[in-house]
């Protein structure tokens, strides 16, 4: 379950993307560097393909146990978002999951024309499928807000069928979209929404809901403070995140019966020179902070780069605090200093290098002090259902260091 948001400017354009997923399942954000190959093959998830001559640089948001990744952006400034979709039919063999090829198009790809490109051409030869689930069986098809400074474009799918519209702004959540008013189809031109979606698991994905309430903020998203906003939105019917679950909010929390939870998220600025990206590196957005990085600069956490276990210990420290916070009333001083912290990080936001890393050095800093002023034990209880306190005990009698993450981390690489 996730939302994607984008949107065109004179002068910039912005992107943004929740990634909901299981509450247990750690997210890491890794810079892998552009590289040149004389042949081979890559091994995606669950299966080889022939290796890209060239493979442009990635600043990938990746669920720890899969090669594909959920948010991303590329040197050239291609920005994607993929969200899962429930169509009718059955679901394909494992092959490419939407993660990979999220993955492959931001590597193989220098605008967001040529993305749409790269995905469809994939998809068509080895088509898409797999379990897509960290502690459960989950499988869907896929669709992609893919964008660069110029272009914004939306692309659903069902196996291998697939529709493009361009958008000058555009929203995308767990649900087909497109009409009769597509740009481009592949498999026939048709209503496709109509004609290839799942009604029931679309309902209950409540991606009407967030979609409706994406959609109603994007003419009021200038800046990346709008972005942010929007992703952090509850449904209006949730008093209190940390109290009920809510498969509806754009930031999702996990506690109901169905739904999942905002493991990561991202704003970016595209504005033809190194994307700027506000990353959280953390779940649960509405607590988090937006860290600012320049694309390209040295890493640092909470960007990091492959293979290093930095990512996933941040992020799973970082859930202490957020699991301690379920079942309490957040002051609102808390959320006021969250957003004057952004702010003043916000104001220093520049095209220089050196500059930008030493911001974020400082926001870094200045992230550990917040969360060391502010302590869940001593916040008000608020009241909760007992069923919403069972299923958070169920997650975190499971959320162990060295158990289940680490060991799922090794599993697809195996199966390639």
């Amino acid at each position: 379950m996730c939302d994607t948001l984008g949107v065109l400017h004179d002068s910039n354009a912005l992107f943004g993307k929740n990634s909901d997923r299981s509450p247990n399942e750690a997210q890491v954000t890794e810079l892998y560097p552009a590289q040149i190959y004389d042949g081979g093959e890559v091994a995606c998830t669950y299966r080889l393909i022939p290796q890209a001559k060239e493979t442009l640089s990635v600043l990938l948001s990746r669920p720890v146990w899969m090669w594909g990744a959920e948010i991303g952006v590329n040197e050239a400034g291609v920005a994607i978002g993929n969200e899962a979709v429930f169509t009718n039919g059955k679901y394909g063999a494992p092959s490419l999951t939407g993660m990979d090829l999220l993955r492959l198009g931001l590597e193989r790809a220098e605008s967001a024309q040529r993305a749409v490109n790269v995905i469809i051409e994939l998809l068509e030869t080895y088509g898409q499928g797999g379990n897509c689930g960290f502690d459960h069986t989950f499988f869907y098809d896929n669709a992609f807000l893919i964008m660069d400074r110029n272009k914004l474009f939306v692309l659903e799918t069902c196996n291998k069928s697939w529709v493009v519209k361009s958008y000058p702004r555009a929203s995308i959540s767990n649900r087909l979209s497109i009409g009769s008013d597509g740009e481009r189809y592949g498999g026939g031109i048709c209503d496709f929404a109509k004609t290839h979606s799942d009604p029931l698991y679309s309902y209950f994905s409540g991606s009407k809901q967030r979609k409706a309430a994406s959609a109603c903020a994007l003419p009021s998203i200038h800046t990346e403070r709008d972005m942010m906003r929007a992703l952090r939105g509850h449904d209006t019917d949730v008093k209190n995140p940390f109290a009920q679950g809510s498969v509806s909010s754009c930031c999702m929390h996990f506690g109901g019966m169905v739904g999942d939870h905002t493991t990561a998220s991202m704003v970016i600025r595209l504005d033809g020179g190194a994307p700027t990206v506000f990353l959280t590196g953390t779940s649960t957005p509405c607590v988090s902070l937006y860290k600012p990085y320049r694309f390209g600069n040295p890493v640092r956490l909470p960007a990091t780069a492959p293979g290093g276990e930095a990512g996933v210990r941040y992020w799973r420290e970082q859930e202490a605090f957020r699991r301690a916070l379920v079942g309490k009333i957040v002051p609102a001083e808390f959320y006021a200093e969250r957003d004057a912290l952004e702010q003043s990080w916000m104001a220093d936001v520049s095209q220089d290098n050196a500059s930008m890393d030493e911001l974020l050095t400082r926001a870094l800093a200045e992230e550990a002090a917040f969360y060391a002023k502010y302590d869940p034990a001593t916040f008000e209880q608020a009241p909760v259902k007992k069923a919403f306190v069972k299923n958070w005990k169920k997650k975190n009698a499971t959320f162990a260091v060295g158990s289940a993450v680490q060991q799922k981390a090794q599993g697809p690489e195996k199966q390639a």
